[in-house]
C-alpha cells in the first residue's frame, strides 16, 4: 500500500508540474509481483489519446485483449489510462511512462486505479514485459537483467531450467522463456498468500 500511495503522489506531481522526465528506482521481480493489483498476459488492441477532464492533461487509453490472468481479477479486455500522448498536434510525453504497440503481446503488472482513473505498470516500464517470438517459442523482457531482478526471490520458486540458464550465463540475462517466467510469477504470487 505505501508504494501505491507513493506512486499516486508521483503521478500527481507529473500532472501538476511541467516535468518531462522521471526516474524510478529499480525494482526486484518479487516487488513487481507483490505491488501489482492485477497482472495478465495480453495483446495490445488500441491506443487513443484525449484531454482528461479532471486534470486538463493529455492522457492515453490503452486497451488489451486479456489472454491469461496471472494475478487479480480482469475481464476479457482491460483498459488503462496513463499520462501523456499526442492530440491535435500537441505531444506530451514523460520519460518512463510506457507506450504499447498495437498487435504486440505483453505481460503487464499494474497498480490499482487511482482516484483520477490512472493505472500504470508497476515501476512504469519495469512492469511492462514485451513478449518476443523466438524459434523455440516465446521470451519476455523489460530490458533489465533477470539475474539481478530475481535476487529477492527464493531459489525454490525459480524454475530449475531458468536457474541453470542464469547460473551459466557470464553476463546479464535480459530475456527469459515466457512459460518459465509465468511459472515463476505464479509461484511467487502463491508464496505471498
Amino acid at each position: 500500500m505505501p508504494r501505491q500511495f507513493l506512486f499516486t503522489c508521483l503521478l500527481s506531481l507529473i500532472i501538476a508540474m511541467p516535468v518531462r522526465a522521471m526516474s524510478v528506482l529499480p525494482l526486484y521481480l518479487d516487488e513487481i509481483v507483490n505491488d501489482a493489483a492485477i497482472a495478465f498476459q495480453g495483446k495490445s488492441l488500441e491506443n487513443h489519446s484525449e484531454r482528461d477532464l479532471q486534470t486538463g492533461s493529455i492522457v492515453t487509453y490503452s486497451t488489451f485483449e486479456v489472454q491469461e490472468i496471472l494475478k487479480g481479477e480482469v475481464g476479457a479486455t482491460h483498459t488503462i489510462k496513463q499520462i501523456g500522448g499526442k492530440l491535435a498536434g500537441e505531444t506530451h510525453q514523460t520519460t518512463g511512462v510506457p507506450t504499447f504497440t498495437v498487435g504486440e503481446n505483453y505481460v503487464l503488472f499494474l497498480y490499482g486505479v487511482s482516484a483520477a482513473g490512472f493505472s500504470s505498470p508497476v515501476g512504469l516500464d519495469q512492469g511492462k514485459f514485451t513478449i518476443i517470438p523466438v524459434s523455440t517459442g516465446f521470451h519476455v523482457t523489460n530490458g533489465r537483467d533477470f539475474k539481478e531482478m530475481t535476487l529477492g526471490i527464493s531459489a525454490d520458486l525459480v524454475p530449475p531450467s531458468a536457474q541453470i540458464k542464469m547460473q551459466r550465463a557470464s553476463g546479464p540475462i535480459n530475456r527469459l522463456d515466457l512459460d518459465e517466467f509465468k511459472q515463476l510469477v505464479r509461484q511467487k504470487r502463491d508464496a505471498a498468500k
